[in-house]
């Protein structure tokens, strides 16, 4: 198997409205996929596909920093 392609999100303020996810636990949108990692520590978040999630706010547990997937 081999090794999962890593990404790194982009890193955004706290947002003033809107849902926001927490991880780890790591986020799963699909298998074999890409590790969308956080934009600061980066710790991995998010297991998907390139293109597959879109405007998703995560905030890091483990630094705080928030994340935004791809616009």
């Amino acid at each position: 198997m081999s090794e999962r392609q890593r990404k790194g999100l982009q890193v955004t303020p706290a947002p003033a409205f809107g849902p926001v996810v927490s991880a780890p636990p790591i986020l799963k949108a699909s298998d074999h996929t890409l590790e969308y990692v956080c934009g600061n520590c980066g710790i991995a978040l998010l297991h998907a596909e390139a293109g597959q999630v879109y405007n998703l706010q995560i905030q890091c547990m483990k630094c705080g920093t928030y994340n935004r997937t791809e616009t």
